[in-house]
């Protein structure tokens, strides 16, 4: 349920029940409980809401192998939330709707660079949606498209590997196999399901916190 410091910014609400969630950016069931989500759960731990100051939600952003594209999304989500915290989870919703993209069939031919420089602009996208693009758009495309190239050695990775690594090492080590997976107060919830809506939802919050 901890975060490291540098990854403080998954954190959606700031209560101290925590709700898991590990996603693979290009899993569509990922992208269909992110959404529901999105609806059903960040309004009742944001400000105002019915467990605002007594639930967080912490995305565990975890690449299964055979979505070949899924790490290098990982790798800009990372990047992107250590320099626009307040916005990591605009970018999360916006990579789900452009997810198909970068599906394995459709992605085939793309090399890495492509992919981070689609990812990178969507990235600018979102920043020019919520007024947030500092300076020209070359600029805010540069900044963050550097930091997402290989600087350390031959063989190892960028600004965002440590944190891939992070992401990648407590799912193993909670043998988190499918994406997504959900659990509470760090124990697995199997019968959470993607497909819930509003009531489903409620009702599990509800029976957690009378509980």
């Amino acid at each position: 349920m901890a975060l490291p410091q540098s990854l403080t910014f998954l954190r959606q609400g700031t209560g101290a029940q925590v709700l898991e969630v590990y996603l693979d950016p290009l899993c569509p069931f990922s992208a269909k409980i992110t959404r529901s989500l999105n609806a059903n759960v960040i309004p009742l731990l944001s400000k105002g809401g019915k467990y605002d100051g007594k639930l967080s939600l912490i995305p565990r952003l975890y690449a299964q192998p055979f979505h070949y594209f899924g790490p290098f999304h990982i790798e800009a989500l990372l990047v992107f939330g250590k320099q626009y915290p307040d916005l990591f989870w605009d970018y999360l919703l916006a990579i789900y709707e452009h997810q198909e993209d970068f599906f394995n069939q459709r992605a085939s031919n793309s090399t890495p660079s492509q992919a981070r420089d689609n990812l990178v602009h969507l990235a600018v996208s979102v920043l020019e949606s919520k007024g947030k693009a500092k300076g020209p758009q070359s600029k805010v495309f540069g900044e963050l498209r550097d930091r997402l190239e290989n600087k350390s050695s031959p063989n190892g990775g960028n600004e965002a590997m440590d944190g891939l690594k992070h992401n990648l090492k407590i799912g193993r080590q909670n043998g988190i196999h499918v994406t997504p997976t959900v659990l509470f107060d760090g124990l697995k919830e199997d019968s959470v399901s993607s497909s819930w809506g509003k009531e489903e939802w409620e009702k599990f919050l509800s029976e957690k916190f009378s509980s």
